[in-house]
């Protein structure tokens, strides 16, 4: 019985962590492609992810969690790691996420619907930090966003 129950222990962190570690690569084949194509984003999504210091946390489907930073430059994604101790970084914005959400924003055609519906329900916050950032995500919410949303229905 002793054996069993060891056993069923083992497969339980075994499994564990696969999950987190199949997430974290897709998250790295889904920054790659990003990379790739990170100049043709729109200005107003140029502007705002410019230049941040990012540290996401995804709780996955199993209640452990997943800690990821990234640091963007420009626009484009210099640094991309998972993150043991998330007090070691100073994150100029912080997004929260469940792993169903993260998933299906890199497995979409269309991720900025999956974004808007993810935002809508709570199942993602994306939460400035610092008055910098606090100031930019304002001005992107209340001024470039509706204007880009206009823009986009005219053609």
């Amino acid at each position: 019985m002793k054996k069993i129950l060891l056993i069923l222990l083992i497969l339980v962190f075994i499994t564990m962590g696969t999950s987190s570690a199949e997430l974290f690569s897709d998250l790295d084949r889904a920054v790659t492609e990003y990379n790739a194509y990170y100049e043709e984003l729109p200005s107003p999504l140029k502007v705002l992810l410019g230049n941040e210091r990012i540290l996401a946390n995804i709780t996955m489907n199993d209640g452990s969690e997943l800690d990821v930073y990234l640091v963007t430059e420009n626009g484009r994604v210099d640094e991309f790691e998972k993150v043991g101790q998330v007090e070691d970084y100073q994150p100029t914005v912080i997004i929260t996420a469940d792993e169903d959400t993260v998933t299906s924003l890199i497995n979409t055609t269309d991720p900025l619907s999956v974004y808007e519906a993810a935002s809508e329900n709570g199942t993602i916050t994306v939460d400035p930090v610092g008055l910098v950032s606090t100031a930019k995500f304002l001005v992107y919410d209340n001024v470039l966003e509706p204007g880009w949303n206009i823009l986009n229905g005219l053609y």
